[in-house]
């Protein structure tokens, strides 16, 4: 039913954002809309990559380096995609213009089932959820436009609470934000921040809101005289909440984790396009849970690690990811970089994982270079709209692959490790490079140094069921036991 809008409230115009409140008068049932904007910072641009209105309102058009090479070139210059985003709960009609006209439209992921209505080159579509949007026109990714929609904010934190670091809308260069236990940091929505944040051996900390921590003029960490900047940097801590904020044009490493304990992120936007940009990278962590999170990547998006001690009991759930180089779920290939006896990997679950864009390396991926115990991980209804894995130079393009080798990345040179009841249940693959089945790879090392006991079930490529390695197009060595499809 067409909705008419009525403005109701405007609130708060001093900070930036609009709060408007939509019903209608025509439904029996009348459904209520409220729908926050934040204005950008006075000192920036809208894009002009992008026109976004919301409920007819213009958004401010934000942009984020990406990689549309797809290949490792320390010299690539990052190329941009635009983004925006609104808090809303009830229904809102988002509408999108591109300068270079638009005759076709999708939204991803497809699971969201939406067909964009085009008129005079202007996409339009209703949402009644919270979530991440991307529109790709003409077929092109490159123009790929993404939405982020909060669900409406609740508890700010007091401006005035000693414990609580407010970061007010506009733009601010801060160089470092060294956290404290107890501490609150709160961004505020139209805030964008350029800094690092780090956690060092601290406890029971908060980093929520609405704003943006951008590494935008910070040189590539790989660059002569630069170092790395990790926007959200944890380390030796414990008890950590991230919830609601946007990462773009991070330097390097963007979601750290480091030997810690007891962490729980939510609605975190991510998109890097500098070497090295790994989303959510955790070494030696417990007890993490990631949720209800975007993903775009130059580098791996979501990857376990061991850098000191043992790494367990980690899940990543109702994610979306966009990989343009390396891998989007990876474990390895570092499994014991500190050297330490008896190291392990276990109790990994990847679970409503949505893949927009898989444009380089494996989707699932085990690479175990060094001589860890790689247990009980899961992998559970992933879904792959694009898996155009281009690899390096036609090599490491595979959909699935578990692999132990030494490469580079090896710490420990003469020893082997293991992989073992690992649980695929649930992959569906829509579309493809060449429109065939990719390759998957499932290599042991010896028979005292197995890959052992892998389970699939339900997996769907192209349409059609696969029951068979054969069907998976699967390459299975003579130290790869137990490998089963069903």
């Amino acid at each position: 039913m067409k909705l008419t809008a009525i403005l109701c409230a405007i609130a708060a115009l001093s900070l930036g954002l609009l709060a408007i409140t939509y019903f209608s008068r025509e439904d029996i049932s009348p459904m209520e809309t409220t729908l926050i904007l934040y204005d950008g910072p006075a000192t920036m641009a809208s894009s002009d990559l992008a026109h976004i209105w919301v409920q007819g309102q213009p958004l401010f058009v934000y942009e984020a380096m990406v990689n549309h090479e797809h290949i490792w070139n320390a010299n690539t210059i990052p190329s941009r995609a635009p983004f925006v985003y609104f808090d809303f709960e009830g229904m809102v009609t988002v509408e999108i213009e591109l300068p270079q006209g638009m005759e076709t439209a999708k939204i991803l992921p497809s699971a969201h089932g939406i067909t964009p209505d085009i008129q005079n080159g202007r996409a339009g579509f209703a949402i009644s959820e919270p979530g991440f949007y991307t529109l790709i026109p003409n077929n092109d990714p490159q123009l790929a436009v993404h939405i982020f929609a909060n669900p409406l904010e609740t508890d700010v934190p007091d401006r005035d609470d000693p414990n609580v670091i407010f970061i007010e809308p506009g733009h601010w260069e801060i160089d470092q934000i060294l956290l404290e236990s107890g501490q609150t940091l709160y961004i505020s929505g139209g805030a964008v921040l350029n800094t690092v944040v780090v956690a060092d051996t601290i406890a029971n900390v908060t980093i929520r809101g609405r704003g943006i921590i951008c590494g935008y003029g910070y040189p590539a960490w790989n660059q002569p005289g630069a170092r790395a900047r990790v926007p959200i940097d944890i380390r030796h801590s414990r008890n950590i909440v991230a919830e609601g904020f946007i990462l773009i044009n991070s330097n390097a490493w963007v979601f750290n984790s480091y030997n810690s304990q007891n962490l729980t992120a939510s609605n975190i936007k991510i998109i890097s396009g500098r070497q090295n940009g790994d989303g959510f990278t955790f070494q030696s962590c417990i007890n993490h849970t990631v949720t209800d999170s975007f993903v775009r990547t130059w580098d791996d998006s979501l990857v376990i690690k061991n850098y000191a001690g043992p790494s367990r009991d980690i899940t990543f759930e109702r994610i979306q990811i966009w990989t343009d180089l390396a891998q989007a779920m990876e474990i390895g290939y570092e499994t014991n970089r500190g050297r330490r006896t008896d190291p392990e990997i276990s109790h990994i679950t990847f679970r409503d994982i949505q893949v927009l864009y898989a444009n380089h390396k494996p989707v699932i991926s085990i690479h175990n270079s060094d001589n860890a115990h790689v247990h009980n991980i899961l992998w559970e209804n992933i879904t792959v709209d694009h898996a155009y894995m281009r690899g390096d130079h036609g090599h490491n393009n595979e959909l699935i692959e578990f692999h132990m080798l030494k490469t580079h990345w090896s710490t420990v040179a003469d020893e082997w490790g293991s992989i073992s009841d690992i649980v695929i249940d649930g992959l569906v693959v829509h579309n493809t490079l060449h429109g065939t089945v990719p390759a998957s790879n499932f290599w042991g090392h010896s028979s005292d140094y197995l890959l052992a006991n892998v389970t699939m079930s339900n997996i769907y490529i192209l349409g059609k069921p696969i029951t068979t390695l054969e069907e998976l197009n699967a390459n299975v060595n003579e130290y790869a036991v137990g490998i089963v499809i069903r």
